[in-house]
């Protein structure tokens, strides 16, 4: 009996905790069976970044073949309440949504989620590889071991796939990050009909935005 109910606690923390819980590598069957904009708009956590790509008239180069690392819903209210918080400083009464997004900022800067060939989990290395995005921002793309948690019962440690920014003139050493931005891919490797899909995790905040 104890057994039993040691088992439910699990299970219910587990779920409780679902919006920080890191889900790498994708589902079991990793293929949507649909293209990448149309999945976007069935996930109930991804709708979002639907209707900020169409926005950005980006959703026929996102049809093609290409990789997205999708900010979630969750990663799109992050930006949302960080402006408002920016603009209720010098207005109490300011109001902030996603309607208010300027066009010209996600023209500038959905892109940067966007990569015009498909990257896989089999295409990383620890290292990783600078990619450039439609936009022409770059991107280091990389697939790491987690040796933190790693536990002797796993015959080799977990990989995580991490989505960085570059902040100055040179990248951080992708072992001795210091100003550079690594955000971990909640759930990697999804293929759509059309190419590939990374969901990044719900703390990131869209286009890594920073306090002014």
């Amino acid at each position: 009996m104890k057994n039993l109910l040691l088992i439910v606690a699990v299970v219910c923390v587990l779920f409780s905790c679902e919006d920080d819980y890191i889900v790498d590598g994708g589902i079991s069957d990793s293929f949507v069976g649909m293209s990448t904009m149309k999945f976007l708009k069935s996930h109930p956590q991804l709708d979002t970044m639907a209707i900020l790509l169409e926005r950005a008239g980006l959703a026929d180069e996102v049809d093609g073949s290409t990789t997205l690392f999708v900010a979630n819903n969750l990663s799109v209210r992050n930006y949302v309440d960080a402006v408002l918080a920016e603009l209720r400083e010098t207005d109490p009464l300011a109001e902030f949504t996603i309607d208010d997004i300027p066009t010209d900022t996600l023209k500038k800067y959905m892109g940067g989620y966007v990569f015009a060939e498909k990257i896989a989990r089999e295409d990383m290395s620890k290292e990783g590889k600078i990619y450039t995005a439609v936009n022409g921002e770059t991107r280091r793309i990389s697939l790491e071991p987690d040796l933190n948690s790693y536990s002797n019962e796993l015959s080799s440690p977990p990989e995580y796939v991490y989505f960085t920014y570059k902040k100055g003139e040179e990248w951080d050493e992708w072992d001795n990050i210091e100003d550079d931005t690594r955000i971990i891919v909640r759930t990697s490797n999804l293929i759509s009909t059309n190419g590939v899909i990374h969901v990044l995790q719900g703390t990131h905040v869209l286009f890594n935005h920073k306090k002014k």
